[in-house]
């Protein structure tokens, strides 16, 4: 199966930017599961070849890092699920501090809202309208933060806070095309057998393709920091 995970790479990786998913689905942890009880007993994806999508633009705004960071991790959140904002307030800043700003790791976030969740749609949508003016990462984590008041839809208000252009932000949350792109990302997770949230591919580009492994669950930095680090080590080989 394929993954892309945003514009990759060097120049001569770029007709071959795909992502193959090598590796098994671990058990989740902690999170927010679409087929909540199955998660003990999942098998790995299908064979490589099937799913694929094009590459986001290189100035996509859920991308953090540099675009030849050896190492990159792709997120599938949704804004309503607890696991994933408890990922977003403690173990995301810690692996953007340690690996993205230095370079060593490609953050990409992906939305993957649960049916079973009503607001995480909305809330997708309307992170991606800040996003647009340039404020995703903040007001997505104000999302998080005040997750227990996402039913209030506190999204103008939070976009004035943030000293947005309202009437801009209010019509590009009312822009079908917006809940689309959200739902394409669902879709990407789907093709790829992954269900809940929140969950993350971590890998590298090998042979001009790029291989993860899909990890589950709300983890603690330290599992995040054992995997990369590996990484980064096997890149680093001759």
């Amino acid at each position: 199966m394929r993954v892309i995970a945003g514009a990759r790479r060097r120049s001569t990786l770029r007709a071959a930017r795909t992502a193959v998913l090598a590796g098994a689905i671990l058990v989740a942890l902690a999170g927010c599961a679409a087929d909540a009880g199955s998660r003990t007993d999942r098998t790995p994806p299908a064979a490589p070849g099937t799913g694929t999508t094009e590459a986001r633009p290189s100035g996509d705004f859920r991308v953090l890092g540099a675009a030849d960071a050896p190492v990159t991790v792709i997120e599938f959140t949704d804004l309503q699920c607890p696991y994933c904002a408890r990922f977003a307030l403690t173990t995301w800043p810690q692996l953007r501090a340690r690996y993205v700003e230095p370079g060593q790791v490609q953050f990409v976030s992906r939305d993957l809202p649960l049916s079973f969740h009503p607001y995480a749609l909305p809330a997708a949508v309307a992170s991606r309208c800040a996003g647009l003016q340039g404020r995703y990462w903040e007001y997505r984590e104000a999302l998080f933060r005040g997750q227990s008041r996402l039913a209030e839809a506190p999204y103008a208000a939070l976009a004035e806070r943030f000293g947005l252009d309202v009437a801009r932000f209010e019509a590009c949350r009312a822009d079908p095309a917006v809940a689309a792109d959200v739902r394409d990302d669902a879709a990407l997770a789907a093709r790829n057998g992954i269900a809940s949230t929140p969950s993350f591919v971590i890998g590298r580009v090998v042979d001009g393709q790029f291989q993860g492994e899909i990890v589950s669950g709300a983890q603690p930095f330290e599992a995040f920091a054992q995997r990369i680090d590996a990484l980064l080590a096997a890149a680093a080989r001759p």
